[in-house]
């Protein structure tokens, strides 16, 4: 048996004092399967620019697989 990528995505929290415990979650979907941290860090920056938050806490890259024998 063996784990076969089907499906990622990522996951940023944005700090700030206008979300609701100073925290929010946005998740997006469909990342490229050999995504790099790098490019990760560089979306979330710009996200966290645009929504003129304070930053991001924390990003999580989420990994769907089918198990197949």
């Amino acid at each position: 048996m063996e784990f076969v990528l089907k499906d990622q995505s990522i996951q940023f929290t944005f700090m700030g004092e206008k979300y609701n415990n100073g925290k929010k979650n946005k998740i997006l979907k469909n990342v490229k399967k050999q995504v790099k941290a790098e490019d990760i860090m560089k979306v979330g920056k710009a996200l966290s620019s645009l929504q003129k938050d304070a930053g991001i806490q924390k990003a999580r890259l989420i990994s769907y697989s089918d198990i197949q024998n």
